[in-house]
């Protein structure tokens, strides 16, 4: 397991896994102004966009991973 503080933004890389309760993400190669990545998600049939600056907002982060080869 990575890292989870959303603040250390040096360990969050486009590819990472990230686990919430209930629901799991992908990290974005984007990020907002503050350096923090956006995550690539699917949250329900109202979602307009899948790529979303939401990290920042969410408290219920359980883990954060990377496949490595």
């Amino acid at each position: 397991m990575i890292s989870s503080y959303i603040s250390d933004t040096t360990e969050w890389q486009g590819g990472d896994i990230v686990i919430f309760q209930n629901h799991i993400g992908i990290i974005s190669d984007r990020r907002n102004k503050n350096g923090v990545p956006y995550v690539i998600h699917h949250n329900g049939v109202w979602q307009t966009r899948y790529e979303q600056d939401i990290l920042e907002s969410r408290d219920d982060l359980i883990g954060h991973y990377r496949v490595s080869e």
